[in-house]
This record gives C-alpha cells, sequence and structure tokens, in this order.
C-alpha cells in the first residue's frame, strides 16, 4: 500500500481569503467600475495549511474562536471551496458541523434523516435499514414527526449525531456540537465515537475542552490566525501549548523562584516531567505547600484526609481583582479535581508584598500519583495571565483499598439471602 494510500485526509497548501466590504452598496460600485478599483479588504481565514491525517486515526484540533477551525472543516466537507491549495478526504464522510447545518427547518425529524441520507450518497431503501438504529440513539420521542424548526438545541444535536454515525462513516468531523445536550447524551456520544475508533472510522474533533482531547485523540492539532501553530501526537504536551498561547500571555516566566520557607525543597519530586511556566510577572508564586490536620508538611496522604494547600505569592503592584486557581491532574494529563477562589466566593486583591492564599479540601481521591497545575490572573479589565506553573507539585495519595474510578467513595456490602 502506498504512502498515500495510508492517508484518510491531505490538506496541502490551502488558504481561503474572503473579500470583505464597509458597505453593501461597495460589492456593486466594485463591480461596476470601469478601473478595477478595489472597495474590498481581504480577510485570510486560511493561510497555506497543510497535514495529513492517517487512516483510522482520531485527530484533535484546538484553537480560539476565529482560528480557522470551522473554515478548514467546511473545506474538509465540501461546504466552501478553498482559495487556493488541494483537498483530499477519502471515503465517505460524515460530519457534525453548526447546529443543524444541512437540515430543513420545514421537513420533519424522519424526513431530514433520509434527507441528511441523500446528501451522503445514500438510497432511500439504505437510509430504510438504518432509521431504526437511527431513531433509537436519538430518542427524542414523537417529535421525530414534527418540523425541525419546533427543536431545541439539545434536539438537534441528538438527530444530527445520530444520523452521523449511524450511517457508518469513513471520516466523522465533529465541530463543537457535543457541546448541547444534557451530561448524559455527551457521555453516550462519546462511548460511541469510542466504539467507532475501534471500528477504524477516521476522525477529526474540534473542541475548546482539551480533556476531551486528552482523552480522546491521539494527536492534535494548534491554530491560530487562520495557521497551523503545532501538530503533535504529543497530546499532553501540545494541549500545554495551547494552553499557554489561548491565555494570550505575553512574556514566559523562567527560571526557580526563591521559595517562601528555607525549609520548602520539592524540585525534584516532579521526576522526569520539566515545569511550563508563563505569566506577565506582576504577581508570583513562589511556592506551594501541602500539610495534613496536625500541620505536617508533606505531598503524601491517605484517601479522604484532609489537606490544606497553602501558596505563598508576592505582588508586585497593586491588583484589585486577582483570581487564583488549581486543578489535580493524573498521570495522562486529565483533570480529576481542582477549584478557584471565583468559585470559592472569595474575592483577591492585592496591594504590594507578600501574601499566603489557602485552600482547604478533603482528598477524596483513589490511591496514585497526581500532579498540580496551578495559575493566577488579574481580571482588571482584559484577563492578564500574572503565573502559571504546570505542573509545580507532585501529590501522592496511598492507603485506603483498590476502587474504580478516581474518586474515592467505597462501599460498604451487604448481601442477603432472600425468604
Amino acid at each position: 500500500m502506498s504512502a498515500l494510500n495510508e492517508h484518510a485526509i491531505r490538506v496541502q497548501n490551502v488558504s481561503k481569503v474572503y473579500r470583505l466590504y464597509n458597505k453593501p452598496v461597495d460589492r456593486l460600485i466594485e463591480a461596476l467600475s470601469l478601473f478595477g478599483k478595489h472597495r474590498h479588504h481581504d480577510f485570510n481565514a486560511l493561510t497555506d495549511v497543510s497535514f495529513t491525517v492517517r487512516k483510522g486515526q482520531t485527530v484533535g484540533i484546538l484553537g480560539k474562536n476565529g482560528a480557522g477551525k470551522s473554515t478548514l472543516l467546511k473545506i474538509l466537507t465540501g461546504v466552501l471551496t478553498p482559495s487556493s491549495g488541494e483537498v483530499e478526504v477519502v471515503g465517505r464522510v460524515a460530519s457534525l458541523l453548526e447546529l443543524g447545518a444541512g437540515f430543513n427547518p420545514d421537513y420533519t425529524g424522519v424526513e431530514n434523516i433520509y434527507f441528511q441520507g441523500a446528501l451522503m450518497g445514500y438510497s432511500h431503501s439504505e437510509m430504510q435499514v438504518r432509521i431504526a438504529a437511527i431513531l433509537e440513539f436519538a430518542d427524542i420521542g414523537d417529535f421525530v414527526n414534527q418540523p425541525v424548526r419546533m427543536y431545541s438545541s439539545g434536539m438537534f444535536a441528538r438527530l444530527a449525531f445520530s444520523v452521523a454515525i449511524n450511517v457508518e462513516p469513513d471520516v466523522l468531523i465533529v465541530d463543537e456540537a457535543l457541546s448541547v445536550g444534557d451530561a448524559g447524551f455527551q457521555l453516550k456520544c462519546m462511548l460511541k465515537m469510542k466504539s467507532m475508533q475501534e471500528r477504524g472510522t477516521t476522525i477529526l474533533f474540534v473542541s475548546h475542552d482539551t480533556q476531551s482531547v486528552l482523552r480522546f485523540c491521539q494527536a492534535v492539532i494548534v491554530m491560530q490566525d487562520g495557521q497551523i501553530l503545532e501538530y503533535s501526537s504529543d497530546v499532553l504536551a501540545a494541549t500545554k501549548n495551547y494552553e499557554k498561547k489561548v491565555r494570550n500571555s505575553n512574556s514566559v516566566l523562567t527560571g526557580a523562584d526563591e521559595a517562601h520557607h528555607a525549609d520548602i525543597a520539592y524540585g525534584e519530586e516532579l521526576g522526569d516531567i520539566s515545569e511550563v511556566r508563563f505569566g506577565s510577572g506582576l504577581a508570583k508564586i513562589n511556592a506551594v505547600e501541602f500539610s495534613a490536620a496536625d500541620g505536617t508538611l508533606s505531598n503524601q496522604f491517605e484517601p479522604t484526609e484532609d489537606v490544606t494547600m497553602n501558596c505563598y505569592v508576592q505582588s508586585f503592584t497593586e491588583l484589585h481583582n486577582v483570581v487564583i486557581g488549581y486543578s489535580l491532574r493524573d498521570a495522562k494529563g486529565v483533570d480529576v479535581a481542582g477549584d478557584n477562589t471565583l468559585l470559592a466566593g472569595c474575592k483577591v486583591a492585592f496591594q504590594k508584598g507578600a501574601y499566603r492564599v489557602s485552600f482547604n479540601f478533603s482528598l477524596n481521591l483513589a490511591p496514585g500519583v497526581y500532579f498540580l497545575f496551578i495559575g493566577m490572573a488579574s481580571l482588571d479589565g482584559e484577563r492578564v495571565e500574572l503565573d502559571q506553573r504546570w505542573p509545580i507539585r507532585k501529590l501522592v495519595v496511598s492507603g485506603g483499598r483498590q476502587i474504580v474510578g478516581v474518586a474515592y467513595c467505597p462501599s460498604t456490602v451487604n448481601v442477603v439471602k432472600s425468604a
């Protein structure tokens, strides 16, 4: 098999340029101009984008709004034509782009199922074979016989996703469609996509949720301003880089800061992990220490133990509205616990000087190794990252008994013989 045939998607030097006009009439004036005078300015939605996706690979696409993600997906699905470059998608494609895209609002749900099937190249009889599975997965009841203009966003998502995954596509493209609907339906969709992964379906998955990308994807594309900043199979490293860029950091903090207490020496506990640190430096998190209920400093605890986390902060200016937050992540980089001062209802403001910010919580985590990611930002006007440290410390939970999952809630089991 040639290398080309191993690719499900090939994008080569693709650009998309839009002509933008200040006023609608400018378009007409430009078209009628005898001297070819331009009244538009070009907007480059995509600039020289190139990448390939192997068959059976799941690739996440990360980027802020306006990064060019949706434009790229519309080109891949044939909704848009590139201004230049080449695109090849091998096999049958199913997509979930804008909510309800491709649906006729006056058709019923059932009519739209056949309509969507026809757009994908399926005959009426081929869709008849699949309609029972589609309706069962969508689970929207009698609304399938109502015009879809009456649907809520959640119903749209249920029906659109159900059609897309039940036509057995070679390539599935999902653009934030799972951000609507209840948590149970989102889980149902993720489990279904997992089974599609196992069957060898190629999946492009656009999301702002880096945790979903970490759990689900084998590679990640990071986009900004219509260009690819990074394409990597190291999903954890790439998502870290994305989180740095999406927070609009203008400077990177490097080097180790002196700890607030001389007896805090934990630099070696992270092992081979290199800390990623960035921020404006207007205030810094100099150190973090964990202590047990009796005040003993440690980074090793038992499940359900009460823990105090003290953050030692140095502010170099006056800051009126500061948020400090943390997350504990497992070895796969997935958030398992976390909080911040804003969610906790604690208003934080600094004068120039040193502060201690304390978080008290019960460590309801299963035995394992976790990494502390912590950050501090100013919300005085536009958000400014002050200091982000990822990760800064390691926390070990041991003891108790083994359980399933990461939330430590062991059961007491009783078995009683019935009469």
